[in-house]
């Protein structure tokens, strides 16, 4: 016997996670930034309360995107990815935008620092997933194809690169050499690739420049030798945290020792705070994340949102692998947030709005087998009858 209830996304595990991630985290950046929040606006849960207002609009943003049918959004990439290679070049050539830390990343918007390449990334994702999918079977892709897409990731990657933002153009590059793999792009062709890209990537890193003294920090740190002390001080936590942790509140690394400690390195506190036994609760949690979205993907018989939903959920996977395995120093210092716990902003919405995307997949796929449910009982009832 089938029901009519209509299908919601509030009864989607995948949001049930999401939501259970953006509390954890409203409760990890408070008790990271309070004593920061204190010692600078005399006011401990002024970081706190920002973040809160920023979880609550991207839950709104991801909710009304739900609603919104990913055909829909699909046929208007093209224009979103153009609209993020306009502000990516816009933040390289604004003399009105503000250099942070060395690099031209953000856009002031007042609630929140905007970071057009986060949303440069997903449009990106969008469109490939309209161009690649277009055809319903796998075929042979043409050497004219593949550069043209290949033209069209390097607009987006190369701005990101030259803010400068090695961090991000590389893992942009890769989660579009992933949706390139999964549309069936030919082997030699993603290998040609790869190979051409190795000059340019060792030039880069050896160059001179921070990413040279980070690159080099980073390998004496594995010799053990001259760590570097936002690594050395994300070791202390979790070496503080142990097994269950020091308790909630009571982390002591964030009193001005671990900077970054509500943004960045706030899986550093979280292991401090809650031991190994809370670390692998949010590593379960993003699994669980992928299990769920990869199962959507399999469900959906649209080969573009498939394209689609794997694209994004390895784009979320990605980001809070490298983020973990930075502040594990198992990778160099990338300034990537942990996705929906870190201190909300621009990368917040485009990862709330992400989810709001499969979420709708997601919906319509339940939809389409409920229908298809209730047509095959109409039918066995009138050979009854």
């Amino acid at each position: 016997m089938t029901t009519n209830k209509k299908v919601s996304v509030l009864d989607s595990p995948l949001f049930v996670i999401v939501i259970i991630l953006c509390v954890i985290g409203i409760v990890m950046v408070y008790s990271a930034s309070s004593f920061k929040a204190q010692d600078a606006f005399g006011d401990s849960n002024y970081f706190m309360k920002r973040h809160f207002y920023k979880v609550i609009l991207s839950l709104v943003v991801l909710l009304a995107i739900s609603k919104i049918k990913y055909q829909t959004v699909l046929t208007i990439s093209p224009a979103l990815l153009l609209i993020g290679f306009i502000l990516l070049i816009y933040i390289l050539l604004s003399p009105g935008i503000a250099e942070i830390r060395g690099s031209k990343r953000w856009i002031n918007l007042g609630l929140i620092h905007f970071q057009p390449s986060d949303f440069a990334r997903i449009a990106l994702i969008l469109f490939l997933s309209l161009s690649l999918g277009a055809a319903k079977t796998i075929k042979e892709r043409s050497v004219e194809n593949f550069i043209f897409h290949l033209g069209i990731i390097g607009a987006i990657v190369l701005p990101i690169f030259l803010q400068p933002d090695a961090g991000s153009a590389l893992l942009t590059m890769l989660v579009a050499l992933t949706i390139l793999f999964i549309a069936g792009e030919p082997l030699k062709h993603l290998t040609f690739l790869i190979f051409a890209t190795v000059p340019f990537l060792t030039f880069s890193m050896v160059g001179g420049g921070y990413r040279t003294q980070r690159l080099l920090g980073y390998i004496a740190s594995l010799k053990g030798s001259n760590v570097q002390w936002q690594a050395q001080q994300s070791l202390i936590a979790f070496g503080n945290g142990h097994f269950f942790g020091q308790g909630l509140g009571a982390s002591r690394q964030k009193y001005h020792f671990l900077p970054d400690p509500f943004t960045d390195f706030i899986f550093a506190i979280f292991g401090e705070e809650l031991g190994l036994v809370g670390s692998l609760l949010i590593v379960g949690l993003f699994v669980a994340f992928v299990w769920h979205a990869f199962n959507v993907a399999g469900k959906t018989k649209d080969f573009r949102a498939r394209i689609l939903i794997i694209g994004l959920t390895f784009n979320i996977a990605i980001y809070a692998f490298t983020n973990m395995a930075v502040v594990l120093n198992l990778l160099p210092t990338t300034g990537v947030p942990l996705p929906f716990v870190s201190y909300g902003g621009s990368a917040l919405f485009t990862n709330m709005a992400s989810v709001g995307i499969i979420l709708n997949i997601a919906k319509q796929c339940e939809t389409s087998r409920r229908r298809i449910t209730t047509f095959k009982l109409i039918n066995l009832k009138t050979r009854r009858a």
